[in-house]
């Protein structure tokens, strides 16, 4: 259901949503998003996305927090414990701070607010999900190579965060080192230290091994370009 024309270049996207208003203002903004085309697949469901997310490839999730019998928070729980790593992107409802904070504290990558779907933010933001995906998928080497001449920004991003963290850093140092605001660095980590970039420690963020090789790739990457 909900499928749209996809010619591979663009993301594959699980939508739980029960509402076919929602689901078709989600098509439009998304279509905006990825002009290069989508595929996305709608259940009303939650036990029916779970599912869907054991069986099948998905590049990231979005779920609505109020659904039929299980909430996205739910979804997301499930989840955790059938050790499915999809990025998670949860839609709330206009002032539901507390459900979208307990959201990112369980690894959501960010949450979208209902009625807020159409705007620059939530584009931007689900654009960044997806430039992270990419860069993830990638392989040093060529195909690295070229993401990086296509998706910079996010590149710098990634590379900046890890190396601040070298020796460890308080996110609220972090912020500042970084140039970016709490919000935006957020998404950062929680999708770092997911991947096993970052090591969230008490107050602190460090760079695991893992990162520090992320790190040294991309600078030996990135001498290249300067050439």
């Amino acid at each position: 259901m909900n499928n749209e024309d996809n010619d591979n270049e663009g993301p594959r996207i699980l939508y739980v949503e029960d509402n076919n208003a929602d689901v078709l203002v989600m098509k439009k903004v998304l279509s905006e998003v990825f002009p290069q085309g989508f595929e996305l697949i709608n259940t009303p469901i939650g036990t029916t996305g779970l599912t869907k997310l054991k069986n099948e490839y998905f590049d990231f999730a979005i779920l609505d927090y109020k659904l039929p019998r299980m909430t996205g928070l739910d979804i997301i729980s499930q989840m955790k414990k059938d050790n499915i790593d999809i990025p998670v992107v949860l839609v709330t409802g206009q002032g539901d701070d507390e459900t979208a904070v307990k959201a990112l504290k369980m690894g959501a990558y960010d949450y979208l607010v209902k009625g807020n779907l159409e705007t620059k933010e939530s584009k931007i933001s689900i654009l960044e999900l997806w430039n992270l995906v990419n860069f993830m998928k990638k392989d040093t080497g060529a195909e690295l190579l070229s993401s990086l001449t296509q998706k910079r920004t996010t590149i710098d991003v990634i590379s900046d965060i890890l190396q601040n963290s070298i020796y460890g850093i308080g996110k609220t140092t972090l912020v500042f080192k970084s140039n970016m605001n709490f919000k935006r660095i957020e998404k950062y980590l929680v999708f770092l230290t997911a991947k096993g970039f970052l090591r969230h420690d008490g107050d602190k963020y460090s760079t695991t091994e893992d990162g520090k090789r992320l790190v040294k790739a991309i600078i030996e990457l990135k001498s290249l370009l300067t050439r």
